[in-house]
């Protein structure tokens, strides 16, 4: 099986025959600001406790963290929402 690393390399060297140099140029700045942002050393780490938070789930109901956990343990997925401007 193939590890996430490799499978983010197959998926770049694919997308760069295909996007506009433009558009992989864009990306790249991208990263380059997220590595410069120290993103990687800020994250949270696996085993790290994770802080406590209150956000809109999918049914637009807030919730809080410390709450579900009362249910047992929790994954966290969080998506990019678009909001028209």
């Amino acid at each position: 099986m193939k590890n996430l690393a490799q499978q983010i390399q197959e998926l770049n060297e694919s997308l760069a025959h295909q996007l506009p140099r433009e558009a992989l140029e864009a990306f790249g700045r991208s990263i380059q600001d997220l590595r410069a942002s120290n993103i990687e050393g800020n994250s949270i780490g696996t085993g790290d406790m994770f802080p406590d938070f209150k956000l809109p789930n999918t049914n637009d109901e807030t919730v809080q963290l410390k709450e579900i956990l009362k249910n047992g343990k929790v994954i966290a997925a969080f998506s990019r929402q678009l909001v028209p401007l």
